[in-house]
């Protein structure tokens, strides 16, 4: 979708700049508890949050808010304390964070899930938020997570990602490894670079009002061109300086959001770790194990699943939301039309996938996948990841 923005903001040049009063942003304190920051959220978001459905504020508001989940004290009684903070990706909230965070604390992890700054209330607040704030937010955390915890690992989705990679690689020695969904490394587009450039001379390409709780519908150039910057900072950060901390990344190949090409060259030359490992999903190549690298196809014809999406890589089936069965369909592709948007999401056999003309001619209104039918055994593969590095 960010590749759809910026080819169409090369139109931009001609059209004015628009204006939005900003209120203070939301911030992870230095040294705050994270109980202090959840109960300041809570405040925070109930005055500027926008509703999608004002009867149902209190699901709303538990979606967006930072949360931490701790494993059951007599199944894991003896255990070390091992932690994972992550941080969702740009226009997400902490509720797509909640399925790994479910998992992993059954297998007996202590999962926290910051809420960063811009994210939670309305797209508008992206306008003014810098990409300095979300690393100050996500270092506060960790500084105060770390000494709550044993072991500490750090990761993220997408921009969560990169935050998580930035920090690991400036604190090597105070995190065991990083746990990464569909990092971003590179922003999927030729032309990523203009970004900053468009953000100039123009907010928005669209700006369509969120028919989703947990998700902004449209993100904001100025957000755009502070992703690009800092996949770009962390990039080159990492390339600079091979380390050998372990890191887990799963990611799909066709991912139209992320460039995977590029995380994929980041792994092999600069997380030189031989415990790091990638998992990608790929609808080319066929299912097998190479050194670090496990590659799954992502053909699903029977679950009418073709491709795994940006988003999908951490989803549980699950999810009474988001899963196979969940109420919500994820159709942002048609937003201009709104009858084919209505059919992607009513139709009951439609297809699932990432964007591609091969999707397209098994439904002209396919959705976007929103789950991972593999998500059980990734995130065994996850446990044991931390498991096996936990020192």
């Amino acid at each position: 979708m960010w590749r759809k923005w910026l080819v169409f903001g090369l139109l931009a040049w001609l059209w004015p700049i628009s204006v939005n009063a900003a209120h203070s942003l939301l911030e992870y304190g230095h040294g705050e508890s994270f109980d202090d920051f959840v109960a300041r959220s809570k405040v925070y978001l109930k005055q500027h949050k926008v509703w999608v459905n004002e009867q149902q504020q209190a699901r709303e508001l538990s979606a967006v808010l930072p949360f931490e989940l701790k494993p059951d004290s007599r199944q894991c009684e003896g255990q070390p304390k091992i932690g994972l903070l992550l941080s969702h990706g740009l226009s997400d909230s902490p509720f797509s964070m909640r399925d790994p965070a479910l998992a992993l604390q059954q297998a007996c992890y202590q999962v926290r899930v910051i809420l960063l700054p811009g994210h939670g209330t309305q797209s508008a607040d992206l306008l003014e938020t810098p990409r300095q704030a979300w690393r100050d937010s996500f270092r506060h955390a960790a500084e105060v997570f770390e000494q709550e915890v044993d072991v500490m690992y750090v990761g993220g989705f997408s921009t969560g990602g990169a935050l998580a990679l930035e920090y690991a690689w400036t604190h090597p020695d105070k995190i065991s490894g990083v746990v990464l969904f569909s990092p971003l490394l590179k922003v999927n587009s030729a032309i990523d670079w203009l970004s900053p450039l468009l953000a100039t001379v123009k907010d928005w390409l669209d700006n369509y009002p969120s028919d989703d709780f947990a998700k902004y519908a449209s993100i904001p150039l100025p957000a755009i061109a502070e992703a690009y910057k800092l996949a770009k900072e962390v990039r080159n950060k990492v390339m600079k300086k091979p380390r050998d901390i372990p890191v887990f990344i799963a990611m799909s190949e066709q991912d139209q959001t992320v460039d995977s090409k590029v995380t994929l060259e980041v792994f092999n030359k600069a997380m030189i770790s031989s415990k790091s490992q990638m998992v990608m999903y790929s609808i080319d190549k066929v299912s097998g194990t190479s050194d670090r690298l496990k590659i799954y196809n992502s053909r699903w014809p029977e679950q009418r699943i073709l491709g795994m999406s940006h988003m999908a890589v951490h989803g549980n089936p699950q999810n009474p939301y988001y899963g196979s069965e969940g109420e919500y369909r994820i159709c942002g592709w048609y937003f201009d039309d709104p009858e084919v948007y209505e059919q992607c999401r009513s139709d009951k056999a439609n297809w699932f996938g990432e964007k591609s003309d091969e999707l397209s001619g098994k439904s002209a209104h396919a959705a976007r996948l929103s789950w991972n039918p593999d998500f059980a055994s990734l995130m065994k593969e996850v446990s044991f990841f931390m498991q096996a590095n936990a020192n």
